[in-house]
């Protein structure tokens, strides 16, 4: 089966340091198939450890290349990426797509050995919306409201992860504003339930940073019209108020999605950010 793949051309499939597998399918949610990108780290002995990335794209589009311009770099310090898909708004309302980052991430602990990864030193990570989800799988089991709309076997898939890489997510999904196109993911991603308040809460990550156990490093770009700055910058803020581990990197002039410009200023700045967090957290682990 054939799957768009906005970065394709720009990836190898192997290099000295890596091999990509894409589009591996290993379940099928709502009569779609769920999948992932393997970005194997080479010529490191034994069990590596792994980034499980989620891509952006409103909660409506987008798909696992979007990992390459990261995982490659990661797979040069020895850190495997693997890059999941999820179902997409509005035509599967939230939480289908948290339930199959959990989904994901629950694969990949159960298949550890094969794709070898040492599921004790796995991070979590995402991109605009998908960092949204990503935050929200790690804290989902400890909010009742969202706990309770998931699989039971699922919902603390997303805890013991090691670290959380975070780049120009949103965090508050009361700050609803349309796109210029007219265009309201949010609206689009919750439904009926966008006006519920009470919900909107409970799916936004911010008001849960007590649930947060792992260390968190946020990237944003301070040009970004998107998702404006000001999200990592609360998050951050409550994180460091709840007495969380968390660095916050603001990339000046950089705007949303900076990582397709691989040899830009921000994505360089941004890369050395993640690499050093992922080597004092996955990599110093053992």
């Amino acid at each position: 089966m054939n799957f768009p793949r906005e970065l394709d051309a720009f990836i190898p499939r192997r290099s000295t340091f890596h091999a990509l597998e894409p589009d591996i399918v290993y379940a099928r949610e709502g009569g779609v198939p769920l999948r992932f990108d393997h970005y194997r780290a080479l010529e490191v002995d034994g069990p590596v450890p792994a980034l499980v990335f989620v891509h952006g794209g409103s909660w409506a589009r987008g798909d696992p290349s979007h990992a390459g311009p990261n995982a490659m770099r990661f797979a040069q310090m020895g850190v495997s990426t693997i890059s999941l898909s999820y179902r997409f708004a509005p035509e599967h309302r939230f939480p289908a797509q948290l339930a199959d980052v959990l989904r994901g991430l629950a694969h990949v602990r159960s298949h550890a050995a094969e794709l070898g990864i040492d599921p004790m030193r796995l991070a979590l990570g995402g991109m605009s919306a998908g960092s949204h989800l990503a935050l929200l799988a790690h804290v989902a089991s400890g909010i009742p409201e969202v706990a309770a709309a998931l699989p039971v076997e699922l919902r603390s898939s997303g805890e013991a992860v090691t670290a959380l890489v975070l780049q120009q997510g949103l965090y508050d999904l009361s700050n609803r504003v349309p796109y210029d196109d007219g265009s309201d993911p949010i609206a689009d991603l919750l439904g009926a339930r966008v006006d519920d308040a009470a919900w909107i809460r409970a799916v936004s990550p911010i008001h849960h940073v007590r649930c947060v156990r792992a260390p968190v490093l946020l990237v944003h770009g301070a040009a970004d019209t998107v998702v404006r700055a000001r999200h990592s910058v609360r998050l951050h803020a409550a994180l460091v108020e709840a007495q969380r581990s968390s660095e916050l990197v603001l990339l000046d002039g950089a705007e949303h999605a900076f990582q397709l410009a691989w040899e830009s200023e921000a994505n360089r700045r941004s890369n050395a950010a993640m690499e050093a967090f992922l080597a004092r957290h996955l990599l110093a682990r053992r």
